[in-house]
């Protein structure tokens, strides 16, 4: 018998398909982890015949949309843990036995770990850490908490659905709302339980270029973070271009 049993939930539109192979093989192949993948696309998108022989579950919808795509899919999530995982990045075999670990001895409900940033190939460029332990105070300034942290259903049947209101900020939002009340329910892992791969075609290096999406986003992040108490950091000054800082 399998000793744990967890769901990952991947969104993919037009995405690369080699990567979501090598992607979907990590995520079925954890180690002493029975897992539900449930993969979260658009109708007709070529992720649906690429991973038609895997051992996966389709959630379709008409339009792309990443946290449309994640509303829809979490509502089919049947294990007591889950993540969310990209169809371009690679977990190590133990990321969900040692975050479920982790999560069950510290009597925690959310473990977020450091990550390897890797290039196309998977070849080791840094390793990312974060706090070692959670401050809601400090997540106002910024988010370390990574969207492929563990969460207990329980959380997310009390918390979602995910804001589809700016963009791109569904996750930051969601775990602001749940620090505010239950900073104590998260735990840091050292360690890291997954590869994230940068490529020229990844969304947030396209973005990088574009200045009147980082103005645009940086308005965004001030709303968001508005409901939460005053500005801190940087967001409570003018905006300044990034190659002003």
């Amino acid at each position: 018998m399998v000793p744990y049993k967890a769901t990952i939930v991947v969104c993919t539109y037009k995405g690369n398909q080699a990567h979501l192979k090598e992607a979907t093989r990590s995520y079925l192949n954890q180690t002493d982890c029975d897992v539900q993948l449930i993969i979260s696309t658009v109708d007709s998108d070529e992720s649906l015949n690429t991973l038609r022989d895997f051992d996966v579950e389709f959630v379709t919808q008409k339009t792309p949309s990443i946290y449309g795509q994640l509303n829809n899919a979490t509502k089919y999530i049947k294990n007591e843990w889950w993540c969310y995982m990209s169809g371009n990045d690679v977990a190590l075999p133990n990321k969900l036995k040692d975050e479920i670990n982790l999560c069950k001895k510290e009597n925690k409900k959310i473990c977020y770990s450091a990550y390897n940033v890797v290039d196309e190939e998977l070849n080791f460029i840094r390793k990312l850490e974060f706090l070692n332990s959670y401050s809601f105070e400090i997540n106002l300034e910024g988010n370390f908490v990574a969207d492929t942290s563990l969460i207990h259903k329980s959380i997310s049947d009390t918390y979602l659905p995910f804001s589809m209101e700016f963009d791109n900020l569904g996750y930051w939002d969601f775990w602001l709302r749940i620090g505010k009340e239950h900073a104590d329910w998260f735990v840091y892992n050292p360690n890291p339980t997954w590869n994230y791969r940068v490529n020229k075609d990844s969304r947030h290096i396209k973005r990088t270029k574009d200045e009147s999406w980082a103005l645009r986003e940086f308005q965004d992040r001030k709303k968001m973070l508005e409901r939460f108490g005053p500005l801190r950091g940087k967001y409570a000054k003018p905006y300044r271009a990034p190659e002003e800082i």
